[in-house]
């Protein structure tokens, strides 16, 4: 039997999701990593819990900065040389945080790596909707962006835990980097897009290209929408197996598995969303009803029985991915953006987003001392729900020709 040719389009496209997929995994895991070293990273520096949070922040505050820049260097240099850089730097910045002698240079070489991790995560999306475009984009991003996103969540949070305590954190989150500077090799070998998109190996940036990019109104409502939930969702899965362990009496490896299982959880979540939204074609109910049943599960937390931690950590996991998938589809399903300017577009939802997960954990480490968790637990889910509001303007479809000139009249 001969083997299959994957450089036919059909298959060519299932590889080149494979390499992107790749690069997610590579990018949760040296961020989710570092929360598996908290307790060890809170000895060796002596750092407290608001520090431990701002770690999250100071990543979450690098992954926001980047999403547009690294959007229109995409535009300008093309989607795949600007995909190598993203993954190269957050490996980068994995292997230096895993040097680090003391905290303050920690918490710089994590915003480093939030920077690399925020180029790619927004060309990442436009690298695997060219290729799936035309049919299965959602399914596309769920398995892309979803899956290989929560495989590297339960690798960072619960693998990396048993290699802590083997090798130490230090050299764990150097492997974690070293990981990501590998990955950024193969794809700068073997990705490509496809051969009738020239505009994606790089054109001029106009204010044409920034006035689609940037001005459209859904592009706005979705990205302000995700703001609670992304940052609850974060605070949640990295605090979530200490809260277990310390107000619970869970033991160590049982937290360990319960943040592991929130990040394996997206996987069928992230792929449902995606089938979903293929198959439905409404967007934003496969956006905005997640995340108030994420806002109920949170809620929940501090009010039930111990085990329920299991049941309610896996949900939280779920509907945010199922949310995700579908959001991520916004550039191209609801605001109809052209290939060449979606990284931007999904740059720019992500930064809106990234305020929630910069801003989300910062109040979270504050609430907590002062009121205990069950107050943390009830201001995430506050956030999430008020932010999803913001959602229910948006639409489910991209605007009709008639629609589009209005909205071009109105802008101009």
């Amino acid at each position: 039997m001969s083997s299959p040719d994957i450089t036919s389009p059909s298959n060519q496209r299932w590889f080149m999701l494979l390499l992107i997929s790749l690069g997610y995994v590579s990018l949760t895991l040296n961020w989710f990593n570092v929360a598996a070293a908290f307790p060890l990273i809170g000895t060796s520096f002596g750092a407290t819990l608001p520090q431990l949070s701002l770690l999250v922040s100071l990543f979450l505050a690098g992954f926001g900065i980047a999403h547009i820049p690294g959007g229109l260097l995409a535009t300008r240099i093309g989607l795949k040389r600007t995909v190598v850089i993203g993954i190269l730097i957050e490996g980068i910045g994995g292997v230096l945080s895993g040097i680090s002698p003391n905290y303050a240079t920690l918490a710089i070489f994590r915003v480093v790596t939030g920077i690399g991790g925020s180029i790619f995560l927004a060309v990442g999306v436009a690298a695997i909707t060219v290729w799936f475009t035309e049919r299965g984009l959602a399914l596309a991003l769920g398995i892309g962006t979803g899956v290989g996103f929560c495989v590297g969540v339960a690798m960072g949070l619960y693998l990396w835990g048993f290699l802590q305590a083997a090798v130490g954190w230090h050299l764990a989150l150097v492997i974690g980097g070293l990981i990501g500077i590998l990955i950024a090799a193969l794809t700068a070998v073997a990705f490509q897009t496809p051969h009738h998109t020239k505009t994606l190996q790089g054109t001029p940036i106009s204010r044409a290209v920034i006035r689609e990019a940037l001005a459209d109104r859904d592009i706005w409502i979705y990205g302000i929408a995700m703001i609670g939930a992304y940052g609850a969702y974060f605070t949640a899965s990295q605090f979530l197996a200490e809260y277990a362990v310390s107000e619970r009496h869970y033991t160590a490896s049982a937290g360990n598995l319960l943040a592991a299982l929130i990040g394996l959880a997206g996987i069928p979540g992230s792929v449902a969303g995606g089938w979903f939204a293929d198959h439905y074609q409404k967007t934003k109910a496969a956006v905005v009803l997640p995340m108030f049943v994420m806002a109920a599960l949170l809620l929940l937390i501090p009010f039930t029985p111990a085990g329920m931690l299991w049941p309610l950590g896996i949900g939280i996991g779920f509907v945010l991915l199922f949310a995700f998938t579908a959001w991520s589809s916004v550039p191209d399903r609801v605001a109809g953006i052209s290939h060449a300017n979606i990284g931007t577009s999904i740059g720019l939802m992500l930064t809106l987003s990234a305020l929630g997960g910069f801003l989300v954990p910062l109040g979270f480490g504050r609430i907590v001392p002062a009121t205990g968790f069950a107050g943390g637990w009830i201001f995430l889910a506050a956030v999430s729900a008020v932010f999803a509001l913001a959602g229910l303007a948006g639409r489910d479809h991209a605007a009709t020709p008639k629609e589009a000139e209005k909205i071009a009249r109105t802008i101009a």
